[in-house]
């Protein structure tokens, strides 16, 4: 009887641990973020002008401004994890980051392992980059050592983009980061270069005048707001949120400090998140052709 009574115990146990188990599982991250007083976001270093360190040390970026104010409209504390091409995916998996802030263009293979908030928060498009004279258009880049960061979809979208021009495919080489890549470049071990405009301008900089865009831009995308899969609760939140930053202006004044005419990083498009107002309401506007 005694045995018999053990066994039953632990039996009663082990369902109770798993009941418990299970309730905190299915708890929303909005949920644990609220309890916790902290968001854990994923932003890269070294990618300006969307998220890097300054010449103070700092953390800065467009990212990062939108990462905070996203936090402070949460109101919650950040716990900022550093991620980088490879890793800016697989922390939303396995848990160990709420929110991927780290320039990532929205996919269907990447929609397959995360969420997007909605609407996606910036439009852009990738360039090659080559020393000045050296192509004149998309089809002297065939057969070509191509550089790329590692985990960019430039890898992929590069020589498809090419294949349209000649039927040499490109060789592809990937760098740790953009700086790498563009030191590559200089350094003459690649032959052109690709990346999101916005980032190559601010990558290149003052020492970038020997070298330019070949082609116009290609394969243009949106950046999105990364999150966990399956947590509607916590998607629709961290969207709601972006929803209202666009909509009361902060949105804005983080754009105008980082891409407006007198940003720190002029952009000659309009790649704000515009959006059609059939869906939207009146706050919003459509998508750049």
């Amino acid at each position: 009887m005694k045995r018999i009574g053990v066994v039953v115990l632990t039996v009663l146990l082990l369902s109770l641990f798993i009941s418990v188990t299970a309730t905190a599982g299915d708890k929303s991250i909005l949920d644990v973020v609220k309890e916790k007083g902290v968001v854990r976001i994923g932003s890269g270093n070294a990618t300006p002008p969307m998220n890097y360190i300054d010449e103070k040390g700092n953390w800065v970026g467009f990212d990062v401004d939108i990462g905070e104010e996203i936090a402070k409209k949460l109101g919650v504390k950040i716990e900022r994890v550093l991620v980088d091409n490879k890793t800016r995916i697989a922390f939303l998996a396995n848990g160990a980051i709420d929110i991927s802030l780290a320039n990532i263009s929205q996919t269907r293979s990447r929609e397959e392992q995360m969420d997007y908030a909605e609407p996606p928060y910036f439009w852009t498009g990738k360039i090659f980059y080559a020393k000045k004279g050296k192509f004149k258009s998309f089809k002297d880049l065939g057969g070509k050592k191509i550089g790329v960061d590692q985990g960019s979809n430039a890898f992929i979208a590069a020589p498809q983009e090419l294949a349209k021009y000649s039927k040499k495919a490109p060789v592809m080489l990937s760098f740790q980061n953009s700086a790498e890549g563009f030191m590559a470049l200089k350094l003459g071990k690649i032959d052109a270069y690709s990346q999101d405009a916005q980032i190559m301008a601010a990558v290149a900089g003052d020492i970038g005048v020997n070298f330019e865009a070949v082609g116009p831009m290609y394969s243009p995308g949106l950046y999105g707001i990364g999150v966990p899969p399956n947590d509607s609760k916590w998607r629709d939140k961290i969207s709601f949120i972006l929803q209202d930053m666009l909509k009361d202006g902060t949105y804005e004044n983080i754009y105008q400090k980082w891409f407006g005419t007198k940003g720190k990083f002029p952009l000659p498009i309009n790649a704000r998140p515009r959006l059609p107002k059939d869906t939207y309401g009146d706050m919003l506007y459509v998508w750049p052709d």
